[in-house]
């Protein structure tokens, strides 16, 4: 797009907004079209913009073919939008592929031109690919069909990013040549790790058929253990954790990871870490990119590259406070579209702005000679050079240096941010700047994960994907948490599906040990259920997993029924209404297996399974015949 982008109306010099960035600019776009966001959320409508950018589609396509109000009112939206981003010579994420794939569609000579030039695609993680992404590769790999890909089709679980699954399923019918090799050697987990996570994901039917193995056969068993709620849940694990620490098992607490589907479930084991003393960090806060005094620091080198931008202009324009506020922001966007200049343009011309007080606009006119200042030196020093005289003349040096820690923090962030522009200074004066704006606009939002941080990591699921540690804990494995509720409800397979491979990267994450829970009662999002243990735990293997249910709490007598060590094969008598919304089924057989019993039971609607008894909750319906 730096080259092509004027065959679709984009200048070359365009900014790369950012997720806050988008957010301004969809806020302002909502304000210009009346949609309120009492009635609309902005992330709403962001959610159904990105993902239709995704698809390939505009403006007028989503609001032909609508499924409700809120594509309607997305669309109109989108439309003014888009126009923002133009107006302040910028695009967002998904415009950088939707744009390039409409420069191929647009132009035969650009696109022979950029299949020429790269003779080989590789592409990493193509079980992750958007229907954008996988057209933009089709157009490149081109009939010279030289493209090469890696991908795990059991770790496809970001469709809610726009990932489909079906790119890498139907690969080969894409391009019938394709030679495929499995990679099934594994070097992170024992054979019994893969063993369970296996078992597991074999349940898909939409999956290519593969075995992981290793050289590190045998190994701890799969752990499941029982807990009373979710507060005993976070307990049980705190005492483990602390188990394997005494008994040297874990070499400290950073060796550990305890999963959990959803974010709101870390606070229940928050609070239980803190009363044990066990020190943790969450992977999932603020990440470096997304601190304040980053972009500030950003914002104003933004400012300093393209005098176009205004929402980089509105983050700094009294930041530090100079007592410009809206009014004044108003004014200065009002000047630039009465005279048609951009808004750098009518900064530098701010004493003709005449409806505002006097105050005022001497302190946009300082302003202005500043920013006019840092412009003519960000085409003079390096980049480090240019952060420092930016935060030595617009105060924020001084504005962050308040004597406290946190402004020391901060002050030690904006010199972590030099420290990163000194990796710069190697390319040419003039593309230091544009090239180091560029690459962090492109760093994804995964939070920092910090290595050498001696702590326990708790982080969701899916952002632990990449990851590896000696002993994971997978918290909240119960039917409506995991697998979510969203996904039961939805009726789709496909969607339980993507719960299982998620299901599986969390298993796989764990190199040494690893441990399943589930709670009997969980107080999640304002209400209390007694959900059945997740499908999941059925699915385990029979052999190389070990059953517990925690003794040392006082709360024991009270979800006794179930004993896992002595008695697994004796069922409490209740009614069937208990567990119909559950297993409404006819059962047909049971099975001892190893100290268990496998239980056949036919569903109407679901056809024949096979349960293993301690992990259903199986009770015998009023009535029955036989056991």
């Amino acid at each position: 797009l730096r080259r092509e982008g004027p065959l679709v109306g984009i200048d070359r010099s365009f900014a790369i907004y950012d997720e806050a960035d988008q957010r301004a600019v969809l806020r302002q776009a909502m304000a210009d079209t009346n949609a309120s966001e009492r009635v609309f959320a902005p992330g709403a409508i962001s959610s159904v913009v990105s993902s239709a950018k995704n698809e390939l589609k505009g403006p007028a396509d989503l609001a032909s073919s609508p499924k409700g109000q809120l594509d309607r009112i997305a669309a109109i939206v989108w439309k003014r939008y888009d126009e923002l981003l133009r107006e302040n010579n910028a695009v967002d994420f998904d415009d950088l592929l939707l744009l390039a794939c409409r420069v191929f569609e647009t132009s035969d000579r650009a696109l022979e031109k950029w299949q020429d030039r790269y003779q080989h695609i590789l592409v990493d993680e193509y079980q992750d690919t958007n229907r954008a992404q996988y057209v933009l590769l089709r157009y490149l790999a081109g009939f010279k069909q030289n493209l090469a890909v890696v991908g795990d089709d059991d770790q496809s679980v970001f469709s809610w990013r726009g990932a489909d699954v079906r790119n890498i399923l139907d690969f080969e019918r894409d391009y019938p040549n394709a030679k495929v090799v499995k990679l099934e050697q594994n070097y992170r987990s024992t054979q019994r790790i893969l063993d369970a996570a296996h078992s597991v994901v074999r349940n898909n039917a939409a999956r290519k058929e593969k075995k992981l193995w290793t050289d590190r056969q045998g190994g701890s068993d799969i752990v499941v253990m029982q807990a009373y709620d979710e507060s005993h849940e976070a307990e049980i694990v705190a005492r483990e954790i602390e188990r394997l620490q005494r008994e040297g098992e874990a070499h400290g607490t950073r060796d550990v990871a305890v999963l959990y589907r959803t974010n709101a479930q870390s606070r229940a084991i928050e609070d239980k870490f803190r009363a044990f003393g066990l020190a943790y960090q969450i992977v999932g806060g603020v990440s470096f990119y997304q601190r304040r005094e980053v972009k500030d620091t950003l914002a104003y080198l933004r400012l300093i590259r393209n005098p176009q931008d205004a929402f980089a202009l509105a983050r700094v324009l009294n930041t530090p406070p100079r007592g410009l506020g809206d009014k004044t922001r108003a004014a200065l966007l009002a000047s630039a579209r009465e005279h048609e200049i951009s808004v750098g343009e009518a900064l530098e011309k701010a004493e003709l702005i005449t409806t505002i007080p006097r105050r005022q606009q001497e302190a946009l006119v300082a302003f202005g000679k500043i920013i006019a200042r840092l412009r003519v030196s960000g085409e003079q020093l390096a980049l480090p050079r240019l952060i420092d005289e930016l935060v030595e003349r617009t105060g924020y040096e001084t504005y962050l240096k308040d004597g406290t820690e946190e402004g020391e923090e901060r002050w030690a962030n904006v010199q972590e941010l030099r420290t990163l522009a000194e990796d710069y200074v190697a390319l040419p004066q003039d593309e230091q700047l544009p090239s180091f704006l560029e690459e962090i606009a492109l760093v994804s939002d995964v939070d920092e994960y910090q290595d050498a941080k001696p702590a326990a990591t708790l982080i969701t699921m899916h952002a632990v994907k990449g990851l590896e540690f000696p002993v994971v804990f997978m918290t909240g494995m119960e039917e409506g948490v995991f697998p979510h509720m969203r996904a039961i409800e939805s009726g789709k397979e496909s969607e339980l599906e993507e719960e299982r491979r998620l299901c599986y990267v969390g298993i796989t994450r764990a190199k040494d040990r690893a441990y399943l829970t589930y709670a009997r009662r969980r107080s999640l999002f304002g209400h209390t259920n007694m959900n059945p243990p997740s499908r999941f735990l059925t699915e385990l293997p029979s052999e190389g997993v070990e059953l517990r249910g925690d003794v040392e709490t006082e709360e024991r007598d009270s979800w006794a029924e179930l004993d896992w060590e002595r008695d697994r094969g004796r069922y409490e008598e209740r009614k069937q209404a208990r567990r119909d919304a559950m297993l409404a089924g006819l059962p047909g057989s049971w099975t001892a297996r190893d100290d268990d019993e496998e239980v056949t039971v036919a569903f109407p609607d679901k056809g024949v399974k096979k349960l293993m008894a301690s992990f259903a909750k199986l009770a015998r319906a009023e009535g029955s015949l036989g056991r």
